[in-house]
């Protein structure tokens, strides 16, 4: 079945879900490590010399590439299985901020880690763009991405938030 034709699904699948909260566990650990890939980075520029001293290198590298692939897989997913729909009842502004929010994280989850490749490997001016496409950005959009799913949650009481908890069957 193309997604076209596909029934539109009342939730998430186990995979989907699973994806999800990989991705965000990734990407909270390498917030919190990023500093270390920091130091490295500026290392390596002055130096002119890609530096291994620190093995927060290969481990943020393999961290970022890690989140690609799953952002990859989870886009994969969703053509596959499909998403559910916002309740009928929804707000089309919020509608609308909700998927200019999911867009939004999927594409700095997607151009982020191969930013960051790119200014480690190939060009070090790269090195800000990477840097900010990992801080204010996904500050922002993972804390309307959380505010969003506690509002549906404790304020519409929509289920919406519930979604991405509790798989549904098939």
């Amino acid at each position: 079945m193309t997604p076209s034709t596909q029934p539109t699904p009342n939730g998430y699948r186990l995979s989907q879900i699973a994806v999800h909260w990989i991705v965000f566990g990734l990407v909270a650990f390498m917030f919190f490590t990023g500093d270390y890939m920091t130091d490295a980075w500026r290392a390596m520029t002055r130096s002119g010399a890609t530096t291994w001293t620190s093995p927060w290198v290969p481990i943020h590298i393999v961290g970022g590439l890690l989140v690609f692939a799953l952002m990859l897989a989870r886009l994969a997913l969703r053509r596959r299985y499909g998403a559910p729909p916002p309740p009928a009842d929804e707000a089309p502004a919020l509608r609308f901020l909700a998927v200019g929010v999911h867009h939004l994280l999927y594409f700095d989850l997607l151009v982020a880690p191969l930013v960051g490749l790119a200014a480690y490997f190939l060009f070090p001016k790269l090195g800000g763009v990477h840097e900010f496409l990992v801080r204010l950005p996904i500050i922002v959009l993972v804390g309307l991405h959380v505010v969003g799913a506690l509002y549906h949650r404790f304020v519409l009481r929509s289920g919406v938030a519930e979604r991405m908890l509790w798989p549904i069957s098939g």
